[in-house]
């Protein structure tokens, strides 16, 4: 297999994957429609927690993890050529593809019970766990080849360190856990760490985006290095908390949590200073207006979830806030990444018109109300992971916010399912014509 199809086929894996998310969501509405959830092919109740795991785990986890095959795969091509040939690619994607119906079937299937832990929810069932380890191997293969073949210490090089981490984060997680633990417990500290340095490799891929996109070095060497180096540096001693704090004890959960406030700032402060400089000097005009826009919209994002972060209390809806915008911006460099770049070397033709623009615009801008209408209802005390009456929705003020946020969320989504259908269609209709 050839590293231009590599990541062809990872850039596929990551686009169905929203569309089965996309599916999923459709599928949750049903599952609580009247007379609707009576004719469905599982039990409605069950179905509905199962089916926003499989939702939130494609939406998220498959979809960054691919799309972070797709940017090693590319960069390796940039270095040695599209035609070079790769000798584990082809096994890597097929690992990849059998993870994720291992990951898709337990909600299809009425398997075990959902877990909506934080980072990794979960199905109980060996199934599940199997498709998460068997996605996890794929992707571990394509960052022990970017470690050899990369050249120098760059980006693609430190994301793959990263990742390596954060895959020992979760083994000496599952070596520490004891024997008998409840499950919700046992879940929620298997992937907490882990979780946590995974969110260190989705800032990284957000940078590399940047990068590529730009097409023109957003920082000189010394500071790419110095950015990237701060990410690994942080993380490096990770595994070792595994080995000094209890894993069930609250200094290795505040570790982490700690590990995100402090770990991420500097960098993202860096890399952030780098695009608004590189978007107000005259290198920007090498870029057509609308990718301009989109690189303006994914630094205002994400930087927006990150004051968020900084003033977030962990019991209300500021927590949710802070990261909503945070894969905000995330994806909207994601979105321009595939459009700009991927698609172009792949020879797909993008077409561009009202909807296209449009996409970027319902996104970003809904992401932004959404998260900010959390941050408001938060701060006034809102609780997190409620509903109903136990929102206490007990003033005008925490009803705006709120209401803001459903819109908000309500804009986004169409902008997301605008990107999803197109970009699928296009990479599909390319695929028969070849």
């Amino acid at each position: 297999m050839t590293l231009r199809e590599e990541y062809r086929y990872w850039s596929l894996i990551s686009i169905i994957a929203l569309a089965i998310a996309g599916v999923f969501a459709l599928l949750l509405v049903f599952s609580r429609t009247p007379y609707v959830q009576d004719i469905l092919p599982w039990p409605w109740k069950s179905f509905f927690h199962k089916g926003l795991v499989t939702h939130v785990i494609f939406s998220f986890v498959v979809w960054f993890l691919a799309t972070m095959g797709a940017f090693w795969a590319y960069s390796l091509a940039q270095q040695q050529g599209d035609d070079a040939r790769s000798k584990v690619g082809g096994f890597a994607l097929l690992l990849a593809v059998a993870g994720c119906l291992g990951l898709i079937l337990p909600a299809l299937l009425d398997l075990g019970e959902a877990e909506l832990n934080n980072y990794v929810p979960v199905m109980t069932h060996w199934l599940y766990y199997l498709g998460l380890v068997l996605l996890a191997a794929g992707l571990l293969i394509c960052a022990l080849r970017q470690m050899i073949m990369g050249s120098g210490f760059n980006g693609q090089k430190a994301t793959a360190i990263l990742y390596i981490i954060a895959l020992i984060c979760f083994t000496l997680a599952y070596s520490y856990l004891p024997d008998g633990l409840s499950s919700p417990t046992y879940n929620e500290r298997l992937f907490w760490g882990g979780g946590h340095v995974l969110q260190f490799v989705n800032t990284a891929l957000l940078f590399l985006a940047w990068q590529f996109v730009a097409r023109d070095p957003i920082l000189s060497p010394p500071y790419v290095v110095l950015t990237f180096g701060i990410l690994v540096v942080f993380v490096l001693p990770t595994p070792i908390t595994y080995l000094i704090f209890d894993v069930l004890g609250q200094v290795h959960r505040d570790f982490y949590t700690d590990l995100l406030r402090y770990g991420l700032l500097l960098p993202s402060l860096i890399f952030s200073l780098g695009l608004i400089r590189f978007l107000v000097s005259e290198k920007r005009r090498q870029l057509d207006r609308l990718t301009q826009q989109v690189l303006w919209l994914s630094l205002i994002t994400y930087n927006l979830g990150g004051l968020y972060g900084l003033l977030l209390d962990g019991t209300d809806t500021r927590v949710p806030a802070h990261y909503h915008a945070v894969i905000g911006g995330i994806n909207l460099s994601f979105m321009i990444f595939y459009h700009r770049v991927l698609l172009p070397a792949i020879e797909v033709p993008v077409r561009e018109g009202r909807l296209f623009t449009a996409q970027y615009w319902l996104y970003g801008l809904g992401q932004i109300m959404h998260a900010s209408g959390m941050f408001l209802a938060g701060s006034m005390g809102v609780p997190r992971k409620t509903s109903g009456d136990a929102q206490a929705l007990d003033s005008l003020e925490k009803v705006l916010s709120m209401g803001l946020m459903g819109i908000g969320g309500i804009i986004a989504v169409l902008g997301g399912v605008l990107f999803v259908i197109m970009t699928l269609k296009w990479m599909m209709s390319a695929r028969r014509a070849g």
